[in-house]
């Protein structure tokens, strides 16, 4: 996380946690299809920046905590 400002770092565990909620917590291998109706889903939820942060989270999260391609 270095390099992090603290604010992005917990907007990033949001989305995260918030992504994780919408999936059980089973966020390791999603699909692209579940990502596209994850994403499809809450378009219409949730704020513009909401969903950004979800998006930069996640891959956030994939590179460099499971260190698996985006």
């Amino acid at each position: 996380l270095k390099g992090l400002q603290p604010k992005t770092i917990d907007a990033y565990a949001r989305a995260i946690r918030r992504v994780g909620a919408y999936f059980d917590y089973r966020i390791d291998d999603l699909s692209d299809a579940q990502l596209t109706d994850y994403f499809a889903c809450v378009l219409n939820e949730q704020s513009w920046s909401t969903i950004k942060h979800d998006l930069y989270g996640l891959k956030f999260y994939y590179a460099h905590v499971l260190r698996k391609p985006w």
